[in-house]
Formats: structure tokens, C-alpha cells, sequence
């Protein structure tokens, strides 16, 4: 057992020495600033309260004690207003805009979250059922947002070693009901899809969801600097872009069109561009908020 601490502290040393962490009061993040501080680092505390429970005020002020008991600065945020018709994308929205405009006046633009294995399961999962095609390769452990450089240095540790982390340590933390209530699309995958898959598929369904956006993920990030000269430029050249595989050609255009600034990209979407490679089919295609791309002169552009 004592190995998989060690596990647990020790993914966290390459993190830079500024930091902001997120803790929500859950087991989780309550590890995690646990973990940071034992290797030396005094992170400033964010929390952001969504202000959809009853608890949620109080779960702030519990952050805000645990920060105070531990010598560190807290910050702390709340969603203007929150109303059944808030979707969770709406609230992840608001969160992470919190946290950037925390980093930019703090002028730390590093934050650690902790999501861990079970969570990019999860997340995996959800991706591909929603059809979301390129990006179904779960959480990168290092990304950016608005600005801000996320860490997810846990996405490795399954959930049952960061309790036992936590229960060794004799860690309090604050306990969400909702996380039982499956009329949350991720809860309903954690309580009722994954352990149907276990129970009827195989007991190690988890381990090789997890394998497979492992996989994913790392090919993901080949295919992207493979087609990064291609879809940083302006326009497409039909010729250059031709003489590539399928792949290569569906990747670049999707990342140029996300260059371009084109929001809410499809399947359909790409192979629409694609089909413009072909002279057959009309030389200008309709894309989101009132853009199209057309072809002219071998080349491939947004307007």
C-alpha cells in the first residue's frame, strides 16, 4: 500500500513550484492538496461554488477553513445565478472561466485538478457515445484554457488508491449527495453503464476503457503535430492535401477549421471540406454562424 502513496505524491514533483489548485471539498482534491504540501509546495486554494445545492455554501466555507488551517491563500468564487435550465456544460463554463481570471490577476497560470483514473474512464466514455470523433481520447494531463495551463497529474491513480491515501492519512472531506443522482450523464455512467458493462461484458472493463484512451490519447497527439504545418496556414492546398491518407486529411481539416475560429465542427462538417478536393461537387459549402469554405485556384478557404 505504502508504494502507491509514494505513487501519488511523486507524479506531482515536475509540477511547476507556483500553483493554484482546485479543491471542492471533495476526497479527491482534498488528497491532492494533501499530497502537494507534503512535497513542499504551498499552492494558493481556488474553490468555485455552482450554488445548485443547498450545501454548496457551506461546502465554501469548509475549503475556506482547510486553507486557513493550512497556512494558504483560498479564493474563492460563485456562479452569478443557477437554474434548472443550466446545463453541466454551463457550469464547467463558468468554472474554468473563474479560474482564468483567478490565474490572470494572481499571475499564476498554473492549475492542478484532480481528476484521476476513474474520472478519464468516465469522460472517455461519455466522448465516444456522444460522438465527439477526434476528441474522444479523454483528459490530456497537461492542457491549456483561456490562458490557463491545466495540470492532471492523477489521471493514472484510480480512485480506490486515492482513498486509501486519504483514509491513511485520516483526511477529512465533504461528501456530495448529487454525485449519487443519475440525471447527471456522468453519474449515470459511474453508477449504472459501467458496472452493467462489468457485470455483462467483463470485469475489466474499466482497466481497458482506460488502456484504450491511453492509446488514443498518445496517437491523438501524433496525428495532431503530424498535420500542425498543414492546418496552421490560411487555406488548404487541394493537391497537398490529397496526396495524404484519410486520416491525415480528416485531422488537418478539422484543426484548420478550428484555427479558422469555426465553432461547433461535425463529421459532416469535415467531410464536406474534404469533398471539396473533388472538382464533382460544388465549389462552396456552408459551415456554422453564417461561414462557408469554397475552393478556387487549388486552394481551400473560409470566408
Amino acid at each position: 500500500m505504502a508504494a502507491r502513496f509514494i505513487d501519488c505524491e511523486a507524479s506531482l514533483k515536475s509540477l511547476p513550484e507556483r500553483l493554484l489548485v482546485g479543491v471542492s471539498g471533495g476526497i479527491d482534491s482534498v488528497a491532492l492538496l494533501h499530497a502537494l504540501m507534503k512535497i513542499g509546495r504551498r499552492p494558493v486554494v481556488v474553490h468555485f461554488d455552482h450554488g445548485w445545492r443547498a450545501e454548496s455554501a457551506a461546502d465554501a466555507e469548509w475549503v475556506r477553513d482547510l486553507a486557513k488551517q493550512s497556512g494558504l491563500k483560498c479564493v474563492a468564487g460563485k456562479m452569478r445565478s443557477f437554474s434548472k435550465a443550466h446545463r453541466e456544460a454551463d457550469a464547467r463554463a463558468a468554472r474554468y472561466a473563474f479560474f482564468a481570471r483567478t490565474a490572470r490577476r494572481l499571475k499564476i497560470p498554473h492549475l492542478v485538478l484532480a481528476h484521476q483514473a476513474d474520472d478519464q474512464v468516465e469522460t472517455f466514455l461519455m466522448q465516444l457515445l456522444r460522438g465527439s470523433g477526434a476528441a474522444g481520447r479523454g483528459m490530456d494531463p497537461v492542457s491549456e484554457r483561456d490562458g490557463l495551463v491545466l495540470h492532471r497529474p492523477w489521471l493514472g491513480i484510480w480512485k480506490r488508491e486515492i482513498t486509501a491515501y486519504a483514509r491513511h492519512h485520516r483526511l477529512k472531506w465533504r461528501n456530495d449527495a448529487t454525485n449519487a443522482d443519475t440525471r447527471h450523464r456522468r453519474n449515470l455512467i459511474r453508477r449504472r453503464v459501467l458496472p452493467y458493462l462489468q457485470k455483462q461484458i467483463s470485469g475489466k472493463v474499466v482497466e481497458n476503457l482506460w488502456r484504450a484512451a491511453e492509446i488514443m490519447r498518445a496517437e491523438s497527439e501524433w496525428l495532431d503535430a503530424l498535420c500542425a504545418e498543414m492546418a496552421n496556414r490560411e487555406d488548404l492546398a487541394v493537391k497537398a492535401l490529397q496526396a495524404v491518407p484519410l486520416a491525415q486529411q480528416r485531422r488537418t481539416i478539422l484543426r484548420w477549421l478550428q484555427n479558422r475560429g469555426v465553432k461547433d465542427i461535425g463529421f459532416a462538417d469535415v467531410e464536406a471540406v474534404r469533398g471539396l478536393l473533388e472538382k464533382t461537387i460544388p465549389a462552396k459549402i456552408n459551415l456554422s454562424v453564417g461561414r462557408f469554405a469554397r475552393r478556387r485556384a487549388g486552394k481551400i478557404f473560409v470566408e
